[in-house]
C-alpha cells in the first residue's frame, strides 16, 4: 500500500508539472511573476518640498536597486511626492560594474517626462522586449522627489523551470529537462549529445542524454561530430568505465575481449585476455573472438598448449618444438621434378658449383649461418621457417641479427626441389633477394643456397668481410675479375650439383665439397 500511494504521489507530480505535457514530453515553461524590491526610499519633506523651498527650486538624485541575480522584469513603479513634470531615465545593467542601458527609450518601456504621482513601466509581452538585469538606475530631475519603488519580475530560468527560489543568494532554479546551473544555463554531464539552447514557446530545447551505453556518468559536446552527423549527435562519453573505450564506451579496451554472452550494456562484457605469459606473443586478443596471438606451435585460445606434431621445450622463445620424425624422407629425384611442366628450367640448375671468392661475395644479399628449427605452412604459397642465426657474415637491404629469426621460402621451390632443408641441421645460407620479394623478409628461394655448415668455412668468409668492409666490393675490379685475393688458398667453395630440397623438409641436402 505505502508502494501504490509513492507511485500514485510520483505520477501526479509527473502530470502536474508545468515544464512537461500530460503525455510527458517537455515543454516551455516560466517560473511566477513575484515582487522583486519595493519600499520607500526617502520621507517626503527630507526628498524635497521643504518649506524653505521657493517656486523654482529643484530637486535632482538617482537611486541605484541591486536586485542580488538576473531577473526577467516585468514592470517598475516609481511614486513621487507630489505630482509634476519630473524628467526621469531609468537604466539596467546586466551585472555589478557592466554598462548601464536606458530603458525607458525602448518601445517595451513607454517612459513618460511627466505626469501623475506614480508612474509605471511595464515590459510588453514580445520576447524581444524583455530585459533581465540586476541592476536598475533612476535618475529625476523636477521639483518632485522619489518617495518610494517596486520592482516585479521573474527568475531568469530561460524556459527551463516552473519554480525558483527567490531568496537564494543568488536566486536558484528548480531546473528541468536535464539542465543544471542557477538559471539552467547548461546541461548536465551526463545529457550533451546537443548544444545547451534556451527554450522557446516552439520549442522547449530539452538536453538529451549521450549514449555511453551505462559504461559512463559524464560526456562532452563537440561541435564538428555534431556538424558531421546533421545535427542529430554530438556527444563523446569521458572515463569509460567496466574495461570499455570509444566514443559511446562501445568496445573494449586493449587487453579485453567482448564477451557475446553479456548485452553491451552489462558490467561484464569485456573480459580480459587471459593470454598465456610464455605461449602467446603478447598480452593481446582478437576483441571479437578473445583469441591470443601465439607463437610457432602453439595453439589453444590463450596459447597454453602445443600443437599437434610439437612437443613442450625449455626455451621461453621457442616453447613448443617439432617433434623429430622416426624415417627420414628421401628427397626428390630428378625425375620427379622433370615430370613436372612448371619446374621445366625454373630452379637454377646450371650453376653446379659454386666458387666463393670476393666477387661472388659481394654479389650475394645475405650470407648467413643459421640453424633451422622448423617450419609450417604459411598461406597455399608459402612456408615460414624458424631459424637461428649463429654467424652474420654479409647483409645488403634488411638488417638480420644473430638469434631467433623467421624465414620464408615460396613452396613451388620446395615442390621443384630448388632447396632443401632438414630441422636440427646448421646451413650456409647464400641469398639474392628478387626485385618482387618483400624487403622486410628473409626469403630463401631458388636464387640462393643452402649448404649444410663446415667448420672450415668460417676464416675465409671472416676474410672476406673483412675485405668488404675495406672496400673491396666498391673497387670496379671487383666485378670484373677475381683478382689476386681469389687465388688464395681455402678463400674457394664448390658444390658437384645444385643443392636441391623437399617439400617437407626432410632430407639433408649434399653438402659441398672443398674447392682445391
Amino acid at each position: 500500500m505505502p508502494i501504490a500511494f509513492a507511485l500514485l504521489l510520483l505520477l501526479s507530480q509527473a502530470t502536474s508539472d508545468p515544464c512537461y505535457d500530460p503525455g510527458g514530453r517537455p515543454r516551455f515553461c516560466l517560473p511566477p511573476v513575484t515582487q522583486l524590491a519595493s519600499g520607500a526610499v526617502a520621507p517626503c519633506p527630507q526628498a524635497c518640498a521643504l518649506p524653505t523651498a521657493g517656486p523654482g527650486t529643484t530637486c535632482n538624485g538617482s537611486l541605484t536597486m541591486d536586485l542580488a541575480g538576473p531577473f526577467l522584469l516585468t514592470s517598475v513603479t516609481l511614486r513621487f511626492c507630489t505630482s509634476g513634470p519630473p524628467a526621469l531615465v531609468l537604466s539596467a545593467a546586466w551585472a555589478t560594474g557592466g554598462p548601464w542601458r536606458p530603458l525607458w527609450r525602448r518601445p517595451a518601456w513607454p517612459g513618460a517626462l511627466g505626469g501623475p504621482e506614480k508612474v509605471t513601466f511595464r515590459s510588453s509581452p514580445g520576447s524581444k522586449a524583455r530585459v533581465v538585469a540586476s541592476h536598475l538606475r533612476v535618475e529625476f530631475v523636477g521639483r518632485a522627489g522619489l518617495a518610494a519603488a517596486g520592482v516585479r519580475g521573474r527568475c531568469q530560468c530561460h524556459g527551463h523551470a516552473a519554480r525558483c527560489a527567490v531568496r537564494a543568494r543568488p536566486p536558484r532554479c528548480h531546473c528541468r529537462h536535464h539542465t543544471i546551473g542557477p538559471g539552467c544555463e547548461s546541461c548536465r554531464p551526463s545529457h550533451r549529445d546537443w548544444p545547451w539552447r534556451p527554450a522557446t514557446p516552439r520549442h522547449p530545447h530539452s538536453c538529451l542524454p549521450c549514449s555511453c551505453n551505462q559504461h559512463a556518468r559524464r560526456c562532452r559536446f563537440n561541435s564538428e561530430l555534431f556538424r558531421l552527423s546533421g545535427g542529430r549527435s554530438g556527444g563523446v562519453c569521458e572515463r569509460c568505465r567496466h574495461h570499455t573505450a570509444g566514443r559511446h564506451c562501445h568496445y573494449c579496451k586493449p587487453g579485453f575481449w567482448r564477451d557475446p554472452s553479456q548485452p553491451i550494456t552489462s558490467r561484464k562484457a569485456c573480459r580480459a585476455c587471459q593470454c598465456h605469459p610464455i605461449g602467446a606473443t603478447g598480452g593481446m586478443c582478437n576483441q571479437s573472438s578473445g583469441q591470443c596471438s601465439c607463437k610457432l606451435g602453439v595453439i589453444g585460445l590463450t596459447c597454453n598448449r602445443c600443437g599437434p606434431g610439437y612437443q613442450q621445450s625449455r626455451s621461453p622463445r621457442m616453447p613448443c618444438q617439432r617433434i623429430p620424425e622416426a624415417t627420414t624422407t628421401l628427397p626428390a629425384t630428378p625425375s620427379a621434378s622433370q615430370s613436372d611442366p612448371q619446374c621445366q628450367n625454373y630452379c637454377n640448375s646450371s650453376d653446379t658449383s659454386v666458387h666463393m671468392n670476393l666477387q661472388k661475395y659481394c654479389q650475394q644479399d645475405y650470407i648467413l649461418r643459421a640453424q633451422l628449427l622448423e617450419s609450417e605452412a604459411a598461406g597455399p604459397s608459402w612456408r615460414r621457417l624458424a631459424v637461428r642465426v649463429l654467424a652474420v657474415f654479409k647483409q645488403r637491404a634488411r638488417p638480420v641479427h644473430r638469434g631467433g629469426q623467421e624465414a620464408w621460402v615460396r613452396g613451388v621451390d620446395l615442390a621443384c626441389g630448388c632447396v632443401r632443408l632438414r630441422a636440427g641441421t646448421d646451413y650456409l645460407l647464400l641469398s639474392k633477394v628478387a626485385n618482387d620479394s618483400d624487403p622486410s623478409r628473409l626469403v630463401l628461394d631458388r636464387h640462393g643456397l643452402a649448404l649444410p655448415w663446415r667448420s672450415h668455412w668460417a676464416r675465409p668468409l671472416r676474410r672476406l668481410q673483412q675485405e668488404e668492409r675495406g672496400g673491396g666490393c666498391r673497387s670496379p675490379a671487383t666485378n670484373t675479375s677475381l683478382g689476386p685475393a681469389a687465388s688464395k688458398p681455402g678463400r674457394n667453395f664448390q658444390t658437384p650439383e645444385p643443392i636441391r630440397s623437399h617439400r617437407d623438409f626432410g632430407a639433408h641436402a649434399q653438402g659441398p665439397r672443398e674447392h682445391s
